[in-house]
């Protein structure tokens, strides 16, 4: 098990939730892009609420590793310098293949190339100037997350001092933040221009700060749950989060509005659900979503190639399939090749691991 698994299965069941997110994502990603439902049918709603939501409870997870496995003593003892290049060697790598990729064979994600665009990626600035500037699909995610790498000494000391009070005015004051974008703010651009408002930092960042806000109580307690309770606990969580009403054809107005503060309600509650769970070795299917959240950022970055790859040959469910499991045989190979050695690199005079 890599440094980083076992650090995250110290803090309840969250490796094979990272497995169960990453694959909502790209089941969402591909079903719509292989046309396997019908727009406005429960599946089609369900999916794409899971795909969507998946990605902010991604948020809400990373900000609950970082807060939670990086305090400021820790910073203090390893050095800034440390820990920042800890967290490039586990975001850069992987996201510049990826790039790589897209340049060379000419996919066209992202905005057209320039050198202005290729610094921003190499920099992984973006997220501070556009999310949408990364020259990934998906890319976004890394940018934001990039950004909140940057600021977390600052914020690590100001945790130090201020506690829970300092975490809550947090979260709270990015939640402010994000009401105009969220209530208003996206639905009212053209409709090509809805995704771009969607993802910039004041309707996202404040997801981190709610992990911030969990990984807090979850410092301040031994208290946890039997894994049965937890999952019958996550059940009409589920529910109410897969419910088919109110019928939407537009995803983005499942993200939009005070309904999408309910959601995210619901997949943070989900993520401390995880994260409050009693340890407990994995076994058999959990076994192997642990194995997938191991892979998760491969896969999230990845399952747009294969899908590239695989559609012009094959079509529906079959093109589906392949693309799925090429993107999870992909994921497999970087984090043997490419992300456990950058962990070692990172971890070599720092110690400690963590996402």
């Amino acid at each position: 098990m890599s440094a980083t698994a076992r650090a995250s299965g110290r803090l309840g069941f969250l490796d094979p939730l990272r497995g169960i997110l990453v694959l909502c994502v790209a089941v969402y990603h591909l079903s719509v892009w292989f046309d396997l439902t019908r727009s406005g049918s429960g599946l089609n709603m369900a999916t794409a609420k899971l795909g969507n939501y998946g990605v902010s409870a991604f948020f809400v997870l990373s900000g609950f590793l970082l807060f939670r496995t990086s305090p400021w003593s820790r910073l203090q003892n390893e050095g800034f310098g440390r820990f920042w290049l800890r967290r490039y060697l586990r975001l850069a790598p992987v996201f510049y293949l990826a790039c790589a990729m897209n340049l060379a064979f000419r996919l066209g994600m992202g905005p057209a190339p320039s050198w202005r665009f290729v610094l921003e990626n190499l920099t992984l600035t973006f997220g501070a100037i556009h999310p949408n500037h990364a020259l990934v699909t998906g890319g976004w995610y890394v940018g934001l997350v990039a950004l909140l790498y940057f600021v977390y000494p600052a914020l690590a000391w100001a945790q130090e001092r201020g506690g829970l009070w300092f975490l809550g005015t947090l979260a709270l004051g990015l939640w402010l933040w994000s009401l105009p974008p969220t209530l208003h703010g996206v639905m009212e651009q053209a409709p090509w221009n809805r995704f771009h408002a969607y993802v910039l930092a004041p309707n996202q960042v404040f997801l981190l700060a709610w992990g911030g806000l969990l990984a807090g109580f979850h410092a301040r307690t031994e208290k946890r749950l039997e894994p049965k309770l937890a999952l019958l606990l996550a059940l009409p969580l589920l529910g109410l989060l897969l419910r088919p009403a109110p019928q939407f054809f537009d995803h983005l107005a499942a993200l939009t509005g005070w309904l999408r503060y309910g959601y995210v309600l619901i997949v943070t509650l989900l993520v401390a659900l995880a994260a409050f769970t009693r340890n407990g070795e994995p076994r058999g299917m959990g076994k192997l979503l642990s194995w997938l959240g191991d892979w998760s950022y491969g896969l999230y970055l990845l399952h747009p190639f294969t899908m590239r790859l695989v559609a012009p040959h094959l079509s529906g469910g079959l093109g589906f399939s392949l693309s799925l499991g090429l993107a999870i045989l992909g994921a497999a190979l970087a984090h043997r090749w490419i992300e456990e050695p950058m962990e070692r690199l990172g971890r070599r005079g720092g110690g400690g691991a963590g996402r």
